[in-house]
C-alpha cells in the first residue's frame, strides 16, 4: 500500500511540472520597404509551387545527428508551413536580384511568362558538426513564342546544394544561417536563367 502512495504521488508530481515552453520561428519576415509596381519592361518569370521532402513537411525543425539519423525538436518548430515560408522567402530573393519579375504562378502576368521554375527541396536543416545545408534540385523551363499555343518546353534541370558553418548555439542562428542559404539559391537560379538563350 505504501509502494502506491508513492507511486501516486510521484504522478501527481510528474502531472504539475512545466508544460513545454515551445519557441516559433520564421523563415521569410517581409522587408521594411514597400516594392514599386513590377517594371513592365522586364522579363517574367513564374515560380511554380514548391515540391519538398516528405520529413520536411511537420512543422518541427529538423538537426541531423548521423549519416543516417535526423532529431526533431519537439519545441522548436516553424510558425508556418516550410514548403510555403522557403517559397515566399525564395520570392522575395529573386526579385531583389532586379532582372526580372519573379511571380507566383496565380499571378495575372504569368501568363506572358518567358521562364518557368520548378524548385524540389531535399535537405533543409541543421546537423550536428555544426553546419545548416541545404539541397535538391530545380527546372528552368522556357516559353518559346515559335511553338504553337506558347507550349512551355523543358531547357535544363540543376542540382544545388549550400551550407554554411554555425558560429553559435541554438536554433535561432541556425534559423538565420538556413534563410542565407535561400539567397545563394536564388543567385544560382537567376545566373541560370540568364545562360539560357532568349530568356
Amino acid at each position: 500500500m505504501k509502494a502506491i502512495t508513492i507511486f501516486l504521488c510521484l504522478l501527481l508530481l510528474g502531472c504539475t511540472s512545466e508544460p513545454l515552453n515551445v519557441r516559433y520561428y520564421l523563415l521569410h519576415t517581409p522587408l521594411n520597404t514597400v516594392n514599386p509596381l513590377s517594371d513592365k519592361t522586364k522579363p517574367v518569370a513564374v515560380l511554380q509551387p514548391l515540391k519538398i521532402a516528405d520529413y520536411l513537411r511537420q512543422s518541427s525543425l529538423v538537426l541531423q545527428v548521423d549519416d543516417h539519423e535526423l532529431h526533431f525538436s519537439r519545441q522548436d518548430v516553424w510558425a508556418e508551413t516550410l514548403q510555403s515560408a522557403f517559397y515566399n522567402a525564395l520570392l522575395q530573393d529573386l526579385n531583389s536580384t532586379g532582372q526580372r519579375n519573379y511571380l507566383t504562378s496565380s499571378a495575372p502576368e504569368a501568363t506572358v511568362a518567358t521562364m518557368a521554375i520548378q524548385v524540389q527541396l531535399d535537405h533543409f536543416h541543421a546537423t550536428d558538426t555544426s553546419k545548416v545545408v541545404s539541397s535538391g534540385r530545380y527546372w528552368l523551363t522556357a516559353n518559346h513564342a515559335n511553338v504553337s499555343s506558347n507550349k512551355m518546353l523543358a531547357t535544363s534541370a540543376h542540382s544545388f546544394y549550400f551550407e554554411s558553418e554555425l558560429t553559435q548555439d541554438g536554433y535561432s542562428h541556425g534559423v538565420k544561417q538556413l534563410r542565407k542559404l535561400i539567397g545563394k539559391l536564388a543567385n544560382q537560379i537567376e545566373k541560370d536563367i540568364a545562360a539560357v538563350p532568349n530568356s
